[in-house]
């Protein structure tokens, strides 16, 4: 089979041949069609390297069954699925509460196990989520960062009311999504980039703002704030635009310290803020709901998909994402 391979930080390369996954108690053959490359592949094939070498990576991927799991009549060939990327132990503490993505000593498909930058990516069952046959494929990639942004809500305890989301990336864009599912009164979205905002808007995000831009400061107040963009100055912003005793839930993960003035973090303790860290999702008991919204059609996400690409490509473009020579919100391989 064809495959994207790491053999390194920085070494990664097409295979023509490379060999197919053999089934496995437990486990199903997928034939990949759409992957996603997440903004977390980029440093792991060009700076750090994965967990062992060589390794395929990509965990935002779709397909179709190839080979169902030996003995297991619960999915049958050529149905349409997506991998929701952990694998968790199931026998930590945190497995036992269902708290998957605090597993002990967790496998995860792109960084841990071979991921689906490859024609075939062998999947645990468990971690197959059935699509909408009639849904657009492509979409099928955007299940795990659906889940990501899902979790990013739920975390903030949001009910009702106002909510700012900084970083129009996918999961920015996706966690605004969300919010317009749950009722927000008002979703505002910022960004320093005029492309991604545009991208917000063919999205249907209606209220887009450049928080440089004299017009945020009359949006006023929010009771909850979203930090997706990864930036000290977002975080910043958000305790600023956040309202009294409201709550700050941050996804983004910033390269540098980050640092909270002084001024700043008086205002934090005054407020009686909240701020809360997500790390990945947590599906149990959603996949019903999530399967519900696609349905309905809730997600406009053909406007986040800015390039489809063959793997032959893989090596230019992830070099060139890296190094923000070409602007992207979500690159897809068609595989």
């Amino acid at each position: 089979m064809k495959a994207l391979v790491l053999y390194g930080p920085g070494d990664f390369r097409l295979e023509e041949d490379w060999p197919k996954p053999k089934l496995k108690k437990g486990w199903a053959l997928v034939r990949v069609r759409y992957s996603g490359i997440c903004g977390s592949d980029l440093p792991r094939m060009l700076i750090t390297g994965a967990y062992h070498h060589p390794l395929i990576c990509g965990h935002e991927f779709m397909g179709r069954i190839e080979e169902p799991a030996p003995g297991s009549d619960r999915f049958k060939v050529g149905e349409k699925v997506a991998a929701l990327p952990l694998i968790p132990c199931k026998s930590c503490s945190a497995c036992q509460e269902q708290e998957y993505f605090h597993c002990q000593s967790y496998n995860f498909l792109g960084s841990r196990t071979d991921g689906g930058f490859a024609e075939y990516c062998l999947v645990p069952e468990e971690n197959l989520f059935r699509l909408p046959e009639d849904m657009d494929e492509r979409f099928g990639a955007f299940i795990e960062p659906i889940s990501v942004a899902l979790h990013l809500v739920r975390q903030s305890g949001f009910s009702k009311g106002r909510g700012l989301v900084f970083g129009a990336g996918a999961i920015g864009i996706l966690t605004a999504m969300w919010l317009k599912i749950f009722g927000a009164e008002k979703v505002v979205l910022a960004d320093l980039r005029r492309e991604s905002l545009e991208i917000a808007s063919k999205a249907g995000i209606e209220d887009i703002v450049n928080p440089q831009d004299k017009e945020f400061k009359t949006h006023g107040d929010f009771d909850a704030c979203f930090e997706a963009a990864g930036s000290n100055a977002a975080l910043i912003s958000s305790l600023e635009k956040v309202s009294r005793k409201g709550v700050v839930t941050v996804v983004g993960r910033d390269t540098k310290d980050t640092i909270i003035p002084h001024k700043m973090f008086e205002s934090f303790m005054r407020k009686e803020l909240t701020i809360k860290g997500t790390w990945g999702y947590n599906n149990v008991g959603e996949d019903e709901f999530i399967y519900r919204m696609l349905k309905e059609g809730r997600f406009n996400l053909k406007p986040l998909i800015t390039r489809e690409i063959p793997l032959s490509e893989g090596e230019r473009i992830i070099r060139q994402m890296h190094s923000k020579e070409i602007f992207f919100c979500k690159v897809l391989f068609k595989i």
